[in-house]
């Protein structure tokens, strides 16, 4: 068999990796151009910090004031090239404008917000690197047109701290200035995944990947309660196989996350997880494609939500599944909450 980085090299090969050479005419135009960012949580402010190191001024904007006042003092600490802006003002100073928000209604209501505020005339890009279903994609990308503005997507695969080390996958959907566009911004960030002139296309990438991930971790979860149940240590048992034949990054972090029942909050929460996880049923509903193992990983974010664990990572399923094999995890749970409430985040 060939090996993990082999069989990584391959995939990456296999797939239309656009080139950042490509990109260099979109990269010099406008270079000293504002860019506007709007929605600055975990995700959304490691990516203005790079923004802000790779020397662009950023107008940023978020409905919390705390996130604002946090990503620009740390531009304060360096460069001070991020500042606080209205919603309003970024539509009108901005031609590229980024969002990174929690769900399809949030970006709807962002983007009614950027178009009524756009009162120059001048036509803006929006780069929405949000995770919403491929159907509300498509609308919203005809809103833009109808404006005389392009929306372009950028889901991507990473976590906060893939952010910050610059080691994120973007899928990229729509017209195709725009989409160079997005890459030559984007670009330093990590690797660029062109999926062509279908906005909805990227989102479809991005959710058939969550939906990988979700799976993965209720896998692990009941492999760690069945190692436990037969009175083998699961942290040695994952340990073993994530150094062997599960030897990847989804694995690794999610293996040790359920194995050590390590639900920190701070990547990727379980709410977020139950909201990809529903976006994935629809977008399977509107295509009649059958999932039937989709139904499982809802039911169980569904239950985990209910017992009051939405803040937790979205790995905290594994405690449920622990729970539904007679395992007391409710150490595991106040521990967890406690974190939460300390702020003690990866």
């Amino acid at each position: 068999y060939p090996s993990t980085n082999e069989m990584q090299r391959r995939v990456l090969a296999s797939i239309k990796l656009t080139s950042v050479r490509s990109f260099s005419a979109a990269s010099k135009a406008s270079a000293e151009a504002p860019l506007g960012f709007i929605g600055l949580g975990h995700m959304g402010g490691k990516m203005v910090e790079n923004l802000s190191k790779d020397g662009r001024k950023v107008l940023v904007f978020d409905a919390s004031k705390d996130a604002i006042q946090k990503v620009v003092a740390a531009s304060a600490a360096g460069n001070k090239s991020v500042s606080q802006a209205s919603m309003e003002e970024i539509a009108q100073k901005c031609s590229v404008i980024f969002s990174m928000l929690p769900n399809d209604q949030v970006v709807s209501s962002v983007t009614e917000s950027l178009i009524k505020g756009n009162t120059t005339g001048n036509s803006f890009t929006h780069i929405s690197c949000s995770t919403i279903s491929p159907s509300s994609a498509r609308r919203l990308a005809e809103t833009h047109k109808n404006a005389g503005h392009k929306l372009i997507t950028a889901p991507v695969f990473a976590r906060p701290d893939g952010i910050a080390k610059r080691q994120a996958t973007w899928m990229l959907g729509g017209e195709e200035t725009g989409r160079a566009l997005a890459g030559s911004l984007l670009s330093s960030g990590g690797n660029i995944v062109d999926m062509g002139n279908d906005v909805g296309a990227a989102n479809v990438v991005k959710l058939c990947g969550n939906f990988l991930i979700a799976a993965s971790i209720e896998s692990i979860g009941e492999a760690m309660a069945l190692a436990e149940k037969n009175g083998v240590d699961r942290e040695r048992v994952m340990s073993i196989l994530s150094s062997s034949i599960f030897d990847c990054l989804i694995y690794k972090g999610y293996g040790q996350r359920v194995s050590q029942r390590d639900h920190r909050p701070g990547g990727f929460s379980l709410a977020l997880g139950l909201k990809d996880v529903s976006l994935v049923s629809q977008a399977a509903r509107e295509t009649d494609t059958p999932m039937p193992f989709l139904s499982v990983l809802l039911d169980r974010y569904v239950s985990a939500k209910a017992k009051g664990r939405a803040d937790l990572d979205w790995s905290a399923i594994g405690m449920d599944i622990a729970e539904d094999a007679g395992i007391d995890v409710s150490k595991d749970v106040a521990r967890n909450k406690k974190d939460v409430q300390e702020g003690n985040t990866y």
